[in-house]
């Protein structure tokens, strides 16, 4: 996985690789892990993502991309990979 992308608001439609970079940055920043070590296909609770974190995940991602995103998305969709899908979707 490429290193994340800065927190500065991205203004065209988001793919889904960059909204994968802006998840796996906010998973290494809360987590402290490196981001090469940061996989797609995983639970996102693997990473010891908190349910409150989850939340705030949302957060970011709404800010980032300029979308109103629901908080039970990210439960909806447990992958970072399944995530970035269904927030590009939102953003088409």
């Amino acid at each position: 996985m490429t290193a994340p992308i800065p927190d500065a608001p991205i203004p065209d439609a988001p793919t889904p690789d960059a909204i994968a970079r802006r998840i796996a940055g906010f998973i290494a920043d809360t987590t402290g892990l490196p981001p090469d070590d940061i996989e797609g296909d995983v639970n996102l609770g693997a990473y010891g993502l908190t349910s409150t974190a989850a939340v705030t995940l949302i957060g970011v991602l709404e800010d980032a991309f300029t979308l109103t995103l629901s908080p039970t998305l990210i439960f909806e969709h447990p992958t970072i990979d399944e995530l970035a899908h269904a927030v590009a979707g939102h953003a088409a």
